[in-house]
């Protein structure tokens, strides 16, 4: 590479599984990639990292057969290599995991694993047998506790993403590319990839992992390259780097503390109350007894693992999901009952886990986006009034920091960062009192996370309540000032933030009463 440091040098070649060198990409009026170097080396995972618009999501486009270089070479076990496609790249030995889903949803997982690729009687009926006992062994070998024939419609974000990872390891790729695989995972979940992974690796697979979670790119990672702006920004190897070096290359400075830079106000009357909440799903409960309160401009984290009920519970805040028993007071006025809509006009609004299923609409602008929730009232007749839309949108666009600033463009021209920042500010366009952020940061790079971090203490100091949902500790040692742990439908524990150690939160996550574990919401 450019500028080879001691860490390069000490790597070698000799293990090196897929290469690129001096690769280039150019879009009309953008240099996505300058003369890149990258060396993916056999048994080791390969870290990528970089905020968003570095460049990284189009250089694994182009080692997985989806985009072609401008300039540039690849190698594959040292050879000359040409994709085609991402076909010809699987045929290779090269598999994607991507970070947006792209499963088919009225497809069974066995059925989405094997796409393409169906196992077959000789080579003309497809063997459904075959692939339902070759997709079994895979979910076991993920822990993930559902049957080959449910239909992917059917399950939870974390789990598409688990079968995601089973299509890839189903064919044996020699170069894994991992696209933020943990980004809709729980801390259990990941455990079980990172051992997969480790097996991998001793079996001499090259895994190229690409993730904003940088404690976990310490603990997994044993190569690592950071790109910005295109280029590469420095290399090194496990015990070499920590993650201030990481974050100085990616972005120029420190992350900083949200919490010190903002001061709330003091958290005054509850403006959430609820009570012995229960909701119910396929006949047993996803949320049980739960009773809890957020006071005006408090941010609280709710913690748990993949299934404990957050999402369940956000649903039924919003009045998606009808509760069977208990009751929800805002500003001492009951929910119950009452419609979504009505809710978002008494001040309640969600900024949901999967924003390209559930919030983002790809043919819109940016702007149009973000008008989604006010727009009765821009429109008259039935005619939206593209000046007062201007007005009411694009100032909050400004100030959640939204980059670029053509508000024009579609919003697929965003990064996942910038998408989130987008409905963040269409939240605001409704003038919440209290704002629900469901896993607010996934998929965000560092700088990216900073800022919408920075935003939402801000907000809070301004007297906006805050509750949101994640699986990540840190994310709630950094925004929450207090936390409220589920596990399976059940509070399990609650604490101040200061007390929420990793150790602590996974074993209160992994707790539950009796009562609770046999009431559990089957997902």
């Amino acid at each position: 590479m450019s500028g080879t440091s001691h860490s390069e040098r000490s790597l070698g070649l000799r293990n090196s599984a897929l290469r690129a060198v001096q690769v280039s990409k150019l879009y009309p009026g953008t240099v996505a990639l300058n003369q890149v170097d990258f060396d993916a080396q056999s048994g080791a995972v390969n870290i990528l990292i970089g905020a968003n618009g570095a460049g990284k999501s189009t250089l694994m486009r182009i080692l997985a057969g989806i985009e072609t270089p401008t300039s540039g070479e690849l190698f594959l076990n040292g050879s000359a290599l040409t994709l085609r496609s991402p076909r010809d790249a699987a045929q290779k030995g090269i598999a994607m995991v991507h970070q947006e889903l792209s499963l088919m949803p009225n497809l069974t997982i066995a059925e989405n694993i094997f796409a393409g690729r169906e196992i077959r009687h000789a080579g003309m009926l497809v063997d459904h047998s075959a692939q339902r006992e070759r997709s079994a062994e895979l979910l076991k070998r993920l822990n993930l506790n559902v049957a080959p024939d449910t239909e992917c419609g059917d399950l939870a974000v974390g789990q598409q993403q688990l079968v995601e990872i089973a299509r890839a390891l189903a064919h044996r790729a020699q170069v894994l590319i991992l696209d933020e695989p943990t980004s809709a995972l729980s801390n259990a979940e990941i455990r079980t990839l990172f051992r997969v992974i480790s097996e991998l690796k001793q079996n001499g697979v090259a895994i190229i992992y690409i993730s904003h979670r940088l404690p976990e790119l310490l603990e997994i990672g044993d190569v690592f390259t950071v790109l910005r702006d295109g280029r590469v920004a420095g290399t090194g190897v496990r015990g070499e780097i920590s993650d201030t070096w990481i974050v100085e290359r990616m972005i120029g400075k420190g992350l900083g503390n949200a919490k010190s830079q903002t001061k709330s106000v003091p958290h005054q009357r509850d403006v959430l109350r609820v009570e012995h909440l229960t909701v119910e799903q396929d006949g047993r409960d996803c949320i049980h007894d739960l009773s809890f309160t957020l006071g005006r401009g408090e941010v609280v984290g709710i913690y748990g693992l993949l299934g404990a009920g957050r999402t369940e519970l956000f649903e039924t805040l919003m009045g998606q999901r009808r509760e069977s028993n208990g009751q929800i007071f805002l500003h001492d006025q009951a929910l119950n009952g009452s419609s979504t809509s009505r809710r978002i006009r008494n001040g309640i609004c969600l900024v949901p886990e999967d924003r390209q299923r559930d919030g983002v609409v790809p043919e819109m602008s940016i702007r149009g986006n973000a008008s989604l929730a006010q727009i009765s009232k821009l429109t008259r007749a039935g005619i939206l009034s593209l000046v007062r839309e201007r007005r009411d949108t694009d100032k909050l666009l400004a100030s959640v920091r939204l980059k670029p600033c053509n508000v024009q463009l579609p919003i697929t021209s965003l990064s996942g960062g910038n998408q989130q920042k987008t409905l963040l500010a269409r939240a605001l366009l409704t003038s919440p009192a209290i704002l629900l952020l469901d896993e607010p940061t996934r998929g965000v790079d560092v700088g990216a996370k900073s800022e919408i971090y920075a935003l939402i203490r801000q907000l809070a100091a301004g007297g906006l309540s805050v509750l949101f949902a994640t699986s990540d500790g840190a994310e709630i040692r950094e925004l929450a000032d207090r936390v409220l742990i589920l596990s399976r439908g059940v509070l399990s524990a609650e604490f101040d933030t200061s007390e929420a150690s990793d150790e602590k939160l996974l074993i209160a996550a992994s707790t539950a009463t009796q009562q609770g574990m046999e009431s559990k919401c089957i997902q």
